[in-house]
């Protein structure tokens, strides 16, 4: 009898293990489901701890907004990307609407106004 119960036991702990990986494992038919994007506090951290190796950057940091194209528009990209998990924009040095849009979304998270241009105050968010 304790035998059988041990089973049951063992059975249902492994069942919930299974269970609870589910959403790792991409159960549910959408295996292409996004990871949540980082916080405010993490995306920070990662700012301060991995940009520099991740985004080598020795340009300037000029104003930039939508349409503008050059080195720094590609440094910010990559920043974006590599060091804040913005994983929708690419790194081509032109600065669209995947750029555009992880800036403001960005900026809301910072606490800054969320206007998509990127001056001084979202230079120094992004290089805390």
């Amino acid at each position: 009898m304790a035998s059988g119960r041990l089973h049951a036991l063992v059975t249902a702990a492994l069942l919930g293990s299974v269970l609870s990986l589910g959403p790792v494992l991409g159960a549910g038919g959408d295996s292409a489901r996004a990871a949540p994007a980082p916080s405010a506090r993490e995306r920070v951290y990662n700012g301060v701890n991995g940009e520099w190796r991740l985004c080598p950057y020795t340009g300037t940091h000029p104003e930039l907004g939508k349409g503008h194209a050059n080195d720094a528009v590609g440094h910010l990209q990559c920043v974006l990307n590599k060091v804040y998990a913005y994983r929708n924009v690419t790194a081509d040095k032109i600065f669209g609407e995947a750029t555009l849009a992880a800036v403001k979304d960005f900026q809301q998270s910072v606490g800054l106004t969320a206007d998509g241009f990127v001056g001084p105050n979202t230079w120094a968010a992004l290089h805390p």
